[in-house]
């Protein structure tokens, strides 16, 4: 038995992975969804599905709002029930979660460091950048370790202090399913320090200042630093890709000649990066990386899905006898257009929507 549970998360991603065979099973939580995500839709979800009051791995894929909330409200559910004496939601066994203070290779924790550095250049905006980007990012990448070091949850084991690819994918083997890491890679770590260190010298004190820490936080973490892997179970597969970058996972599979001899990957279910951005994918990606289910949790917020993307995933359907399935946890302007105008049999592809009653919807592979 193999179940992708996709939950509503509106803007944000939250997908549960379940796996049983015989006495082995395996329940994997990815990302939390933003604000509200856990008490109207998480923990119902948790209490209604059948995983033995478990999860064998947590995995926030990068550290954003719309990923990361539902997490540290889990946590804190688990920690009040704990310190009450009461019945724990889950048993948490493991988490996979990269600090902004191991991806930039901090010494100081971030928020003290930018304390110390923003009163200095007397920005006028100063506190609002600190309050909403800075703390909102920061404090809440912080807040997470913290919770899961109260609750001895380890954090990476048996990967290393941050997770990261180099040329060779990682493999980790859990119980009865394999989970092979592909992103961040090291290549994009790098890039990453180098845009932190290149705005730590800057001199110049003027509100490029302040646009370049908002355009790594808000740009390059999500696209440089998002947790990016591929669970093969049997013949099964499945990818999870954050909100990175299309071409980093087909350069990886590449390295790792992982694809066949047409030059693609082909999965049973893609989680389309980035809710749906034409910013993360291209046509190539879809061409390289075919799949059975297409996985978009969005709500139309920043335009996602793009309607470019979602013309990029079904336009080859009119020569290819693969039937595509789009499951849309929201339905959008964008996904109209895309129904008007690209008829479901002609160009061979079907859309499944999640029920505005139902907290999930479940496909079984």
């Amino acid at each position: 038995m193999i179940k992708l549970h996709v939950v509503q998360a509106e803007f944000g991603d939250c997908f549960i992975l379940e796996s049983k065979f015989g006495k082995n099973s395996v329940s994997i939580l990815i990302d939390g969804g933003p604000y509200q995500t856990f008490k109207k839709y998480l923990k119902p979800t948790l209490q209604k599905l059948s995983i033995n009051g478990k999860l064998d791995l947590v995995v926030l894929s990068h550290i954003d709002n719309d990923h990361i909330i539902g997490l540290l409200d889990l946590l804190n559910e688990i920690k009040t029930q704990r310190e009450e004496g009461m019945k724990e939601l889950v048993r948490i066994t493991r988490i996979w979660h990269n600090s902004f203070k191991e991806l930039l290779q901090l010494h100081v924790e971030p928020n003290k460091l930018l304390r110390n550095i923003f009163p200095a250049q007397g920005f006028e905006s100063t506190k609002k950048v600190i309050e909403s980007i800075v703390m909102r990012g920061f404090q809440q990448g912080g807040d997470l370790t913290l919770l899961a070091r109260s609750l001895k949850i380890p954090i990476n084991l048996s990967i290393g202090k941050e997770i990261a690819v180099s040329d060779n994918i990682k493999s980790i083997n859990l119980n009865n399913i394999e989970l092979h890491l592909l992103g961040p890679t090291r290549k994009n770590l790098d890039k990453l320090r180098k845009e932190w260190n290149d705005w730590l010298n800057k001199k110049n004190q003027t509100k490029k200042f302040e646009s370049a820490l908002l355009r790594i936080l808000d740009k390059s973490i999500p696209n440089l630093a998002s947790i990016m892997f591929l669970v093969q179970i049997r013949n099964r597969r499945i990818l999870f890709t954050g909100d990175g970058i299309g071409q980093d996972v087909i350069e990886i599979l590449s390295k790792n000649k992982m694809l066949d001899k047409q030059g693609k990957f082909h999965v049973d279910i893609l989680k389309v990066p980035h809710h749906g951005s034409d910013r993360n994918t291209s046509k190539e990606f879809f061409d390289t990386i075919p799949a059975d289910y297409y996985v978009i949790s969005a709500n139309g917020r920043d335009d996602n899905p793009s309607l470019e993307t979602l013309k990029w995933m079904i336009q080859d359907g009119k020569n290819d006898k693969r039937h595509r399935k789009i499951v849309f946890t929201n339905m959008t302007p964008n996904i109209k257009k895309l129904l008007r105008r690209y008829d479901k049999k002609e160009f061979n592809y079907d859309c499944l929507f999640l029920d505005k009653e139902d907290y999930f919807l479940t496909i079984d592979l």
